[in-house]
């Protein structure tokens, strides 16, 4: 998907109220909508070379967007934080995934599914975190999870 999300106007996503945040304030005026990438994909795709077994690989791009980043405090060379309110422009983030099922027939109605698999398989994720007290906590942008393996099992009745 291929959409860009405008204002009609340039606007800033914070404006200083006193003198004092006058000088957190390096937020240049914008058309472009906070936390909202122009290119967006997913794809999902299944292979099934017997009944009872599948392969499933799914994907997420999501393009780089505009984050707004907070100034915050902390203990400089010890904590990440910014000093000023800034606009951040995150990478592109790409989160692969891949699973494996199996069905096997317990009784005439009654199946078991067991699966595993990896989620998030290149450990995409945001990288400059704020760290500290007076960090920014929303600061956040990317996948959410970092690499996971799991394994289960469905019942099937």
């Amino acid at each position: 998907t291929f959409q860009r999300s405008l204002y009609d106007n340039e606007r800033k996503w914070w404006e200083p109220e006193t003198p004092e945040e006058e000088a957190l304030d390096q937020v240049t005026p914008s058309k472009r909508m906070m936390r909202t990438p122009d290119a967006y994909a997913y794809f999902v795709a299944t292979y099934k070379p017997l009944k009872d077994f599948a392969a499933t690989l799914s994907g997420n791009y999501t393009g780089s967007m505009q984050v707004p980043h907070e100034a915050g405090f902390g203990v400089e060379g010890v904590d990440r934080f910014s000093q000023v309110n800034i606009t951040e422009t995150s990478p592109a983030f790409f989160e692969l995934n891949a699973k494996v099922a199996y069905n096997l027939a317990i009784y005439a109605d009654l199946q078991v599914e067991l699966n595993a698999g990896v989620q998030n398989i290149f450990n995409s994720f945001q990288d400059d975190f704020d760290t500290g007290a007076g960090r920014a906590s929303s600061y956040i942008y990317g996948p959410g999870t970092p690499r996971s393996f799991f394994a289960g099992f469905k019942l099937k009745l």
